[in-house]
C-alpha cells in the first residue's frame, strides 16, 4: 500500500491525467489508472482522471476513447459490438508498450474505475473523475443517465463530489445538468469557439476545456471566460512549451497524458 507522502497540495491549477497516467503505461487500462492513483499519492498531488466512456454489447459502461478498437488493441472491430468480456480478453497493452503485464493489458470499466477511486480517496489520496460521455450514443442507449446511477451508489451527486462531467456536446452536458445539477461540468471544444466565442456558457457549466490549439489561436479567450465566471482547461498539454504558454494565459486547469511533466513546470518558479 502506498501512503501520501504529505497532504495533497494546495496547486493553483487542476490537473487531470488524460486517459489515466497515458504518456507511462497503455491508455485506458487498469495499469494507467492506477499508475495515476499511485503518482498522486507518492505526490501528495491532487489529480483528476479523465476517461471516455462508452456502451459495451451488454450494456456495460467501459473506459474507451475511440469507437473502434483498432488503435489501442492488437484486434480490429468496433467497441460496442464487444461485451466487456471479449474486451477484456483483447490485449490493450502490447502496441504501447513491449511485454505488457496483464493490468497494462486490460480495459478498464467505469465500475471498476469509480471502485478504485473510492478506495484511493479512503487511503486520504486525493484523486477525482473527469467523465466524458460521447453524444449521441451509436446504440440509442442514455450514457448520463447511466452514469447518474453508477455515481449515486457513491453518493457522488451532491457539490464536492469529486467528479466533473465533461462533453463535446452541449446537449449531453444540458442533461446532465437536470439529472445531476450540482456536479461541475467542462465543454469541451475543438477547432473553434464557436457560438461561445465571447467566454459565455450556459448557467451551471463551469469550464470550458479547448484544443490548446485554439489558445494560440485566440490567447485573449481566457481573459473573456474569466470575465463572465468561466474556467478554462486546454487539453492535450504534454510539452514544457505548451504548458508554460496556457500558464501564462492564466488558465485554471491542465489536461495532460504526463502529470509528472505538469507538476514539474508548475513548480518552476520562472517559466518562459
Amino acid at each position: 500500500m502506498i501512503s501520501p507522502v504529505h497532504a495533497a497540495r494546495p496547486l493553483s491549477h487542476q490537473l487531470f491525467a488524460h486517459r489515466g497516467f497515458s504518456g507511462r503505461q497503455p491508455e485506458m487500462t487498469i495499469a494507467a489508472y492506477r499508475a495515476a492513483i499511485d503518482w498522486a499519492g507518492e505526490t501528495g498531488t491532487r489529480l483528476g482522471l479523465e476517461c471516455d466512456v462508452q456502451f459495451s454489447a451488454d450494456d456495460q459502461l467501459i473506459c474507451l476513447h475511440d469507437s473502434r478498437v483498432d488503435r489501442t488493441a492488437t484486434t480490429t472491430g468496433i467497441a460496442f459490438e464487444f461485451t466487456v468480456a471479449e474486451l477484456k480478453a483483447l490485449d490493450f497493452g502490447s502496441r504501447q508498450t513491449q511485454n505488457p503485464s496483464e493490468e497494462q493489458r486490460t480495459l478498464i470499466t467505469l465500475a471498476e474505475l469509480l471502485a478504485m477511486v473510492d478506495e484511493a480517496r479512503q487511503r486520504d489520496i486525493d484523486v477525482t473523475l473527469a467523465i466524458e460521455t460521447k453524444h449521441p450514443n451509436p446504440r440509442g442507449l442514455d450514457t448520463e443517465d447511466r452514469v447518474a446511477d453508477m455515481l449515486a451508489d457513491y453518493g457522488w451527486t451532491k457539490a464536492g463530489a469529486p467528479v466533473r462531467i465533461i462533453s463535446f456536446s452541449m446537449e449531453a452536458l444540458l442533461k446532465v445538468g437536470r439529472l445531476l445539477p450540482e456536479l461541475e461540468r467542462t465543454y469541451l471544444q475543438q477547432f473553434d469557439f464557436g457560438d461561445y466565442e465571447t467566454g459565455q456558457l450556459p448557467d451551471g457549466i463551469e469550464a470550458f476545456g479547448p484544443d490548446i490549439a485554439m489558445l494560440r489561436a485566440d490567447p485573449d479567450f481566457v481573459a473573456r471566460a474569466h470575465q463572465h465566471g468561466k474556467q478554462v482547461h486546454p487539453w492535450t498539454l504534454n510539452e514544457p512549451h505548451d504548458i508554460d504558454f496556457a500558464l501564462s494565459l492564466g488558465v485554471d486547469g491542465l489536461t495532460t497524458d504526463f502529470p509528472d511533466r505538469a507538476l514539474d513546470r508548475l513548480n518552476t518558479p520562472a517559466r518562459a
